[in-house]
């Protein structure tokens, strides 16, 4: 059985907690129209059937309206009357026996010091499995010039590389090949086994195009990690046809995400998502037109 902790009592869960820290990075304000504020940051745990499963939170943050594609403002001011919805930065983390594997790196700010509060030291993470390519999700692969993770291979879909060669952190990817080697390529037909049996990769291309979820299987339980095939859970779960202006195709994006948000709540999996509010997990219902995102299975 799944144990899942309602948002509410997240910070019951019996597990050490980080406290707020000065925000950074006005890159993210730009790049990814984040704004970053100051929160309680934290760990959050579930079990996946034998698999541990982790969001380690790197920062709070707010996702403006404004960046969302549609001349349907009066939904937006309804969604999101302030023009902002909570946000956050995450990083996911799935353990198996001694198999740490991270779900991308985000900046790389805190990641370190969150998993050795877990008792996991960063050379024993052995893959970082890359839902896609951008700054806030890579961007923690490399720590002063030097591999953060020393034993580390890095796993993502062949279309996603060939598209880091030719995105604006091209340089960053030319460090990482340095440093890291030839990345693993992934193959998202959701049968090939990564790392262990309970995970496959799943093709959820649309906000780049190679990029990727990550389905989780054990004991009957199942979690699929969608990575930034949704930004603003407070209009896209209502309005999953609403896109972002940073989707490399909006349309193929809102496809994926209307297929993906219904296929998840017929099958009653738990959906984790990098930038909605910490935890970043909860489960798919449907409502309506739309979906709603609720903290338990009730």
């Amino acid at each position: 059985m799944v144990f899942f902790v309602p948002f509410h009592l997240i910070f019951e869960v019996p597990m050490k907690i980080f406290h707020s820290i000065p925000l950074f990075l006005l890159f993210a304000v730009y790049a990814f129209g984040q704004i970053p504020s100051e929160s309680d940051t934290g760990i959050f745990h579930l079990k996946i059937g034998e698999v541990d499963f982790y969001t380690l939170q790197e920062t709070a943050s707010t996702m403006r309206s404004d960046l969302m594609i549609t001349d349907d403002k009066e939904a937006l001011e309804r969604l999101a009357p302030t023009g902002q919805s909570p946000s956050s930065l995450n990083v996911f983390v799935v353990k198996k026996g001694s198999d740490v594997v991270l779900i991308d790196t985000a900046f790389g700010r805190k990641t370190a010091e969150q998993l050795q509060t877990l008792g996991i030291r960063p050379e024993e993470v052995k893959n970082i499995l890359l839902t896609h390519s951008h700054g806030d999700h890579v961007g923690g692969l490399i720590k002063d010039g030097e591999k953060a993770f020393l034993n580390a291979a890095i796993w993502l879909d062949a279309r996603e590389l060939d598209c880091w060669k030719a995105a604006r952190n091209r340089d960053l990817l030319e460090q990482c090949l340095k440093l890291y080697g030839e990345p693993k390529i992934l193959t998202p037909d959701e049968k090939t086994p990564l790392v262990f049996p309970e995970m496959v990769a799943v093709d959820l291309a649309g906000h780049t195009p190679g990029h990727l979820g990550f389905l989780i299987a054990s004991e009957e339980n199942k979690l699929i990690v969608v990575g930034d095939m949704l930004h603003n859970g407070s209009i896209q779960f209502p309005r999953p046809d609403i896109s972002i202006q940073y989707d490399s195709d909006p349309k193929k994006a809102a496809e994926v995400r209307q297929k993906t948000m219904k296929r998840t709540a017929e099958e009653n999996w738990l959906f984790a998502a990098i930038h909605l509010p910490f935890p970043g997990v909860g489960y798919v219902k449907a409502n309506g037109d739309g979906f709603r995102l609720e903290s338990s299975g009730q």
